[in-house]
Order: C-alpha cells, then sequence, then structure tokens
C-alpha cells in the first residue's frame, strides 16, 4: 500500500475515534447514570483553643525585659488576685530571688507594676505599663539603676499552670513559731529604723490564743540589743496585729493582711517626733515554710514613701 493512502487511513482512523467518543459523551450527558447518594466524609474535631483565665493578667509570665540599645535581660512577673487587690512578685532585676512588686494596678487587660530591690550597682527600680492579649503581655517602661535611667520593653507570655512557682504556705499564725536567723539592710532613720542589724528572732504561741510572743536578740553597730513582739491573728479575716516595743522606748504598732498566699501587707500607725509625722509600711513576702523576707517603706509627714530598708528571715532547725 503506498505511503501516502496508509497515513489518510490513519487519519480516519483517529477521527472515526474523536467522533465516537464524543457520541458516547453526549449520551452521558443526556442519560446520566444514576447517582448513589453517599455520606460526606465528617469534618475532623477542630481542638477547642486552651481556656483563657478569668481574669486576663493573673498569672505567672515569662519572658524577655529590652532596652533601648538592645540588651534583653530575662524576667519573670507573677500577678495573683486576692481579697484585697493585686499583689505579685517579679524576678530578674539584679537579685537572687524574688522582689515584691511595690504597686499592682489593673484596669481590665491593662496592668501598671512597680517593683524595686536592691543590687551591687544600688537599688534598681522597674515602673511598666502592660496590656494582656490572651497569653502575652506586652508594653513599656522605665528601669532605674542607682541614678541612671533606661527606657525599656517587656515581652512575656503567661506560663502554664503547672510550671507556675508558687509557695505552698497555709497562711496560719503556726507559721511564725520557731526561732530565725535574720539580716536587715537599711538606713539608720530614728524614730523607724535603727539601721542594718542581724541576729534571731524567737516566736512561741500563748497557749491555744490566737496571739505569739517573740524576742528579738541581735546586733546593731557592733552592739547588742533586744526587741520584744507580739502578733495577733484572725484566721476567718486573716487579719493580723503586730506590736513592736523597741529598746530606744519606740512602739509600734501594725495591722496587715494575709490574704495573698505569697505576701502580707503591713501598715503602722502613725509615729510623732520632733514635730514631724512618720509613718511606716512593709511587705512580708513569703518564699517558703522556712523563709520570708522584708520590704520596708516609710512618709513623713504625709509625703510619698521611699525605701528603708530590706531583710532576708531563715527558719532555724
Amino acid at each position: 500500500m503506498p505511503r501516502c493512502h496508509a497515513s489518510i487511513i490513519a487519519v480516519f482512523v483517529a477521527i472515526a475515534s474523536l467522533a465516537a467518543r464524543a457520541a458516547a459523551d453526549v449520551e452521558g450527558y443526556q442519560n446520566p447514570p444514576a447517582q448513589v447518594p453517599t455520606t460526606p466524609p465528617a469534618r475532623p474535631a477542630v481542638p477547642a483553643p486552651p481556656a483563657l483565665p478569668a481574669d486576663p493578667v493573673v498569672g505567672n509570665w515569662r519572658g524577655t525585659l529590652t532596652s533601648s540599645s538592645g540588651t534583653e535581660s530575662a524576667i519573670v512577673i507573677t500577678i495573683v488576685k486576692g481579697d484585697d487587690g493585686y499583689t505579685g512578685s517579679t524576678n530578674g532585676l539584679g537579685a537572687t530571688s524574688d522582689a515584691p512588686l511595690k504597686r499592682v494596678t489593673v484596669n481590665g487587660a491593662r496592668v501598671a507594676v512597680e517593683a524595686a530591690d536592691e543590687s551591687k550597682l544600688g537599688q534598681v527600680a522597674l515602673t511598666t505599663d502592660l496590656t494582656a492579649e490572651g497569653n502575652t503581655l506586652k508594653g513599656t517602661g522605665t528601669l532605674s539603676v542607682g541614678p541612671q535611667r533606661f527606657e525599656v520593653t517587656l515581652a512575656l507570655q503567661r506560663r502554664p499552670r503547672q510550671d507556675a512557682i508558687q509557695p505552698h504556705v497555709e497562711q496560719r499564725l503556726d507559721y511564725f513559731a520557731g526561732r530565725w536567723t535574720f539580716e536587715y539592710l537599711g538606713a539608720e532613720y530614728p524614730p523607724l529604723s535603727a539601721g542594718g542589724r542581724t541576729g534571731t528572732v524567737t516566736f512561741s504561741r500563748v497557749g491555744r490564743s490566737n496571739f505569739m510572743v517573740g524576742r528579738v536578740d541581735g546586733e546593731l553597730l557592733g552592739k547588742p540589743y533586744q526587741e520584744n513582739l507580739s502578733i495577733g491573728f484572725d484566721p476567718e479575716t486573716r487579719m493580723l496585729a503586730f506590736l513592736e516595743r523597741r529598746s530606744d522606748g519606740v512602739e509600734l504598732v501594725s495591722l496587715a493582711s494575709w490574704r495573698s498566699p505569697i505576701a502580707i501587707s503591713f501598715q503602722t500607725s502613725p509615729v510623732q517626733s520632733g514635730g514631724k509625722t512618720y509613718q511606716l509600711r512593709r511587705l512580708l513576702s513569703v518564699r517558703s515554710a522556712t523563709a520570708f523576707d522584708v520590704t520596708e517603706e516609710f512618709s513623713v509627714d504625709g509625703g510619698p514613701f521611699r525605701r528603708l530598708g530590706s531583710g532576708h528571715f531563715t527558719k532555724t532547725p
């Protein structure tokens, strides 16, 4: 067969095949086969987002504090809500342990925090305004180290509940029972403080009552000194009354709230001396069953409170 005839035959075969396929498609379109209903596959369940705390700012927040020069430091801020408002602590201001927050002001998802502690370079203070969005807490603030001030930004993440570091101490009078050693670093500021001192303080319960008596045996400027103390505690309201009788004749009466498991806030009655009115306030930070810290501030004639000193107490066997 000539080659041209074979080519023509191949073309006709291809055309016939296409025509047959087109006819089959038309028939299928006009008389489609019966469709068997099928159940669509179930959509995979979407996991529920993790539940957020009812209070957007409460929690244990961990992240970085970044200066304007780009230097980063790790920081942890813990915020707790009690019957008297918000309290908390921070770790990252140059101290080896947590420092209590001096002020926590909350407005919805916004929180203003102020903290201070002592370091080898002097007093370190942080003031910051933060906003919570889900499990993030971000904002700006000012970090002061001695006379120097730095603008900083904070970016924090809420820690999982099981990772949050919280002291597990029952709020009861017997927490203070026993012998404690202490070291206090601070200024000499009569009539509120005699200055830096060390020693021991021993508390014992009065029978089965809600009162304790205590005695301080310490060293001040190289000389021994003593103080007598009394504590009263109401287990229902978790309020404390604290009386100090100092060797110089000064008596300080304080009322305190222990509604927060990590801190006790003390406010003393005003003291008159030299024609001026002095007032002391303390924050006792509960570290564990055998340790607590005390931070003191003072005010003169109703003025702003300023740092006076701080002490560390450790229970001995």
